[in-house]
């Protein structure tokens, strides 16, 4: 049965002849007081698997019960098996070592020179070209950036739909708290996981994490497992087909001996371990560091030399009834020190509530591209030929440009009597050679050195086009004049260009949302590592807390499968700020919200920069719309007879305010009509008068007129007159001054 909050509990009935109580096999049976019989239905527990134990406790160590001589079989067994395996793997770990050659990471000197003994024909130089190392670190900052964000790698993409506003909170906490514990509890996710992306898969195409619960740190932890320490059985394409998987820890002697104190592992006698074995990948990696591959150590500093594996074993006191009946294998992870040949721990491998007993998945495979065996398709496959081809291109070129500037040649027996045979002067200096009265040219003869052919140029530009093409290089045009290139256009560019850098962000975008199922799933075992240690969010998280939201949140990936670079995420943004800018789709889209896109796809604080939209109400919901709605309707109806009613009454006032404005308006006409009559009679009598007036006026004007000319005749008549006696009776002449 289930209790909310605490899970299933599982009840469980011991026999006892006392009480009446009898296991059976198809169940358990009670004898009752009254004679009758209660059958309980199900399968009665093993005697030997140890059901009644705490759940805590199921995976305790078995070796105190198993003899020391069943444990030295088994060990023997499984020791013969895990090298066998190892050995089947040798021409992979050469082919690594060979491909970290090829990387370039190693200085070394030119092979010969000017006096030395080694044969020209060797060559120079020993360049190496960074073909492969540029696409592994160009695949790797890109898979970096994508599942290792600087807030946490995950986030919480589904909760409980029944109750989601309950549970929004609980997420949203959640989901803050395990990239807290990812980023600041468990520091080593970050560089193990960026270490493994590196080396694992984008090298060697094939890298795998381990999900387990550190005996020494008490919480989940997820290192990186090199291949070369990680041997399978077969070549199979699936983790889970594999029918032993062995990780080989080489663990220093304190740290043994303090989980020898815990009881994690068996508390006996060790002999003093050897030197580990070198294989090729290590002889590589010292070479590139500058250490030695076999370092010198005291005996009692060397490391123990363990072999963790989850095999299958038929130990039938261990296993469930219908198990240990058909002596079936079961799984069980067992560790065993490789020098003393000893077992130190057996564990069970499977679930406590898994009735099918099926193996526990500790690993997680982080693929590049699919490959036909286990090992998986990386850069070193791909990229592998051709980084050898053009190291060779590229010595070629060297030695041949050293040779056609120092160039060297044969001499006769006749001119080598001098000195040296090495003639090397310096700029503007002759060097004295005996020729015995011979021509130079007799003596001495040039080899044919040619310089760099335009021929081998251009096979190394085809050679670096096509490597990168098949690598999966992506190239986005960025020069002048490319601004203007639609949205569309350019996410079908680069969307052709990286189908394989695509593909492989799949591949691990499921790899990791794997891994965090893994650790959600630990911390059901032990809910308390989530907190221990952690005093910041410690008093938020109980158990019963802690449960429900590894019941109703889902843990995955912050990034997105369909979405493998940052190029993508912002050609995106700019198609939706093109959609923005046309009319017929830019009523359909709300500006703030693609504009708080962008910022976030930009990865800008929006602080400062983004101006917040008016508060508004919180949307209602459809009931309460509905109600509105309605409410509304009624108001508006009410509004409508009221309006009405109001119509109706103004229609009265204003068809009495008519007829009195029509009366009105016909005694203002009657006024107008008597004003207009008396205006006639009033005006007949002033134009009568006016007429009289005018035609009196007219006579007094005749007369005037006649007056005027009468007397202007008379003046005439009067100046005749004087003018007539002025002529006839003219003046006396004056008399002289001086005479008077």
């Amino acid at each position: 049965m289930a209790l909310d909050g605490l899970g299933d509990i599982k009840v469980i009935v011991e026999p006892d002849s006392e009480s009446g109580v009898r296991v059976t096999d198809t169940g358990v049976e009670i004898d009752n007081p009254d004679g009758s019989v209660t059958v309980r239905l199900g399968p009665p527990p093993s005697e030997g698997a140890d059901a009644d134990e705490d759940p805590k406790e199921f995976y305790k160590n078995l070796c105190a019960k198993i003899g020391d001589d069943r444990l030295s079989i088994i060990c023997e067994d499984l020791i013969e098996q895990i090298q066998a395996d190892d050995n089947s793997r040798k021409e992979t770990l050469e082919i690594r070592g060979r491909g970290m050659g090829l990387l370039g990471l190693k200085l070394e000197q030119p092979k010969a020179g000017v006096g030395d003994d080694t044969s020209s024909s060797d060559g120079m130089s020993v360049v190496v070209n960074p073909l492969l190392l540029e696409g592994c670190i160009k695949s790797w900052a890109n898979a970096q950036a994508e599942l290792l964000p600087a807030d946490g790698p995950c986030k919480v993409e589904d909760f409980d739909p029944d109750e989601p506003q309950a549970n929004q909170q609980l997420a949203d906490d959640f989901e803050r708290d395990m990239n807290f514990y990812l980023t600041d509890i468990a520091t080593e996710y970050g560089p193990e996981t960026s270490h493994m992306l590196l080396w694992g898969t984008t090298f060697g195409g094939c890298g795998i994490k381990k999900v387990h619960i550190s005996p020494e740190l008490r919480r989940p932890t997820s290192p990186y497992v090199d291949i070369k320490d990680f041997i399978v059985s077969d070549t199979t394409k699936d983790l889970k087909a594999c029918e032993r998987l062995t990780h080989r820890i080489e663990m220093r002697p304190s740290r043994m001996k303090r989980l020898q104190m815990k009881g994690y592992y068996r508390d006996i006698p060790l002999s003093v371990p050897s030197a580990p074995e070198t294989n090729a990948v290590d002889a590589r990696v010292a070479g590139i560091q500058g250490v030695s591959p076999t370092p010198d150590r005291r005996p009692e500093d060397q490391p123990y030399t363990l072999y963790e594996t989850q095999c299958e074993l038929n130990i039938p006191e261990f296993a469930p009834k219908e198990f240990a009946e058909k002596e079936i294998p079961l799984p069980y992870l067992v560790t065993i020190e490789k020098d003393s040949r000893v077992i130190l721990s057996i564990r069970r491998d499977w679930k406590p509530e898994d009735e099918e007993c099926i193996r526990r998945q500790m690993y997680v495979k982080y693929p590049y591209v699919p490959g036909p065996g286990f090992y998986g398709t990386g850069l070193l496959n791909i990229l592998g030929n051709s980084s050898a081809a053009m190291t060779a291109a590229w010595r070629m070129a060297l030695d041949a440009g050293m040779y056609a500037n120092f160039m060297g040649g044969v001499v006769s027996e006749i001119g080598s009597r001098q000195k040296t045979m090495t003639l090397t002067p310096k700029p503007g200096e002759f060097a004295q050679i005996q020729t015995n009265g011979r021509p130079i040219t007799d003596v001495i003869s040039m080899m044919p050195y040619k310089d760099v052919t335009a021929g081998l140029l251009s096979l190394i530009d085809k050679i670096t086009a096509q490597s990168e093409k098949a690598a999966g290089a992506v190239e986005v045009p960025v020069k002048e004049g490319v601004k203007d290139i639609p949205v569309g256009t350019m996410l079908a560019y680069i969307e052709q260009a990286s189908q394989m850098m695509a593909a492989a962000h799949k591949g691990m975008h499921r790899a990791q949302s794997e891994e965090l199922t893994l650790i959600a799933d630990l911390f059901r075992e032990d809910p308390e590592s989530f907190t221990r240690g952690n005093k910041k969010f410690k008093n938020q998280w109980t158990e019963q807390r802690l449960f429900l939201a590894l019941k109703v949140c889902t843990l995955v990936p912050k990034s997105d499968p369909n979405v493998p670079s940052h190029v993508h995420r912002l050609m995106k943004a700019l198609g939706l700020i093109q959609l923005l800018e046309i009319p017929q789709f830019s009523p359909l889209l709300d500006a703030g919200g693609v504009l708080d896109r962008v910022l976030k796809v930009m990865k800008e604080d929006p602080n400062g920069i983004r101006k917040q939209p008016p508060p508004s109400s919180a949307q209602p919901s459809p009931e309460a719309i509905t109600a509105g709605a309605k409410a509304k309707d009624a108001e508006t109806r009410a509004e409508k007879v009221q309006v009405d009613a109001a119509k109706v009454a103004s229609d009265a006032k204003n068809k009495e305010r008519e007829q009195a404005g029509e009366e009105r308006i016909e005694t203002l006409r009657l006024a107008q009509t008597s004003i207009a009559h008396a205006g006639d009679q009033k005006k007949t009598a002033v134009d009568a008068a006016h007429k009289a007036a005018t035609h009196g006026l007219a006579t007094a004007q005749a007369v005037h007129d006649a007056t005027i000319d009468h007397g202007e005749l008379d003046i005439k008549r009067n100046q005749l007159a004087l003018d007539t006696h002025t002529a006839l009776n003219p003046p006396e002449p004056a008399a002289d001054k001086g005479t008077q």
